[in-house]
């Protein structure tokens, strides 16, 4: 059976690190990081992340909207008080990445090179406070395309960190370990954020509804801008979006179709949710055909548009 989304050792990665500033880097192809047992990433979380996709056309790699990807990378750093990489920096280190990694991308069609450039705080360091030395490394993992229909069937509560969900880092992720361990437990499918009772995002991903030949999608420091999410809703080119709205039970009642949409999995239709034991199911209409139908050949669009790869 083939693994959608889990990790494989592949030959080569890239390893940085800064003491007051940045070496040279080098590429190595041991996997494992020795770091102090003070250091500031395991002890209080300083280290953040992102997830680039890199994929193959006509023999040639391309990473989708890796510019967006280096911005909110950045953010991430400055956030944490953490140093920070130049945009042109983060994008060669990925693009050599890639090409060293070369033949571990998946065609097109079934998937892409998952490429995670990872900063944390090392060192020995004890109290709360930033780190004086740090480690920035990126490694890859291929990906395989798990674009199905899903039921939600249950959904917890708020993360716990609010208005730090805009940022990448890693503490906003543990709601989601524990969540999944649920998910596995008592055979859900998904699980969605709530805060004060309004809807933010699907586990991982960001929520898009579509009612009444409009768009809608919550918006505020809560949520991860997602970069699918803003590329297919500039792609559709549509006057009719709403972004800073509450996504109320309401809503979500009244809605025509409901869509997750996230980086790894790309996007998932949802079938119905379960919601204090009520269950809303989506009717299988022309429009909910249409989604299906629609997202799927948005997929092979989006990566086709060459001012969006590098």
């Amino acid at each position: 059976m083939k693994k959608i989304f889990e990790y494989k050792k592949l030959k080569y990665r890239y390893i940085k690190i800064w003491k007051f500033n940045w070496n040279y880097g080098f590429l190595i192809k041991k996997n494992l990081l020795l770091i102090n047992e003070g250091s500031s990433s395991i002890n209080y979380s300083q280290q953040c992340f992102e997830g680039i996709k890199c994929f193959l056309y006509k023999k040639n790699f391309f990473h989708f909207r890796i510019n967006i990807n280096s911005y909110r990378f950045q953010k991430s750093c400055k956030f944490l008080l953490s140093p920070i990489i130049s945009i042109f920096n983060f994008i060669k280190i990925v693009k050599i990445i890639s090409f060293l990694n070369y033949k571990y991308i998946p065609n097109k069609k079934i998937g892409f090179l998952y490429i995670r450039p990872l900063l944390i705080g090392i060192g020995k360091n004890i109290g709360v406070k930033t780190s004086k030395k740090f480690i920035f490394t990126v490694f890859s993992v291929p990906a395989f395309l798990n674009i199905k229909k899903i039921n939600i069937k249950s959904i917890f509560s708020k993360r716990i960190i609010e208005n730090n969900g805009h940022y990448k880092i890693g503490c906003n992720y543990i709601t989601n370990i524990t969540n999944n361990f649920l998910l596995k437990k008592y055979n859900f499918d998904d699980y969605i954020h709530l805060n004060n009772f309004f809807f933010e995002e699907i586990g991982t991903s960001n929520i898009i509804l579509y009612n009444k030949k409009k768009i809608y999608s919550p918006l505020n420091k809560n949520i991860l801008p997602g970069i699918n999410k803003f590329s297919f809703l500039i792609f559709l080119k549509k006057k009719n979006f709403f972004f800073n709205i509450k996504i109320s039970f309401n809503k979500i009642n009244n809605t025509n179709n409901l869509i997750s949409c996230g980086t790894a999995i790309f996007f998932k239709i949802i079938n119905s949710i379960l919601f204090k034991n009520k269950i809303i199911k989506y009717k299988k209409n022309f429009s909910y055909f249409y989604f299906n139908f629609f997202f799927k050949k948005m997929y092979n669009c989006l990566y086709k548009i060459k001012k969006w790869i590098f």
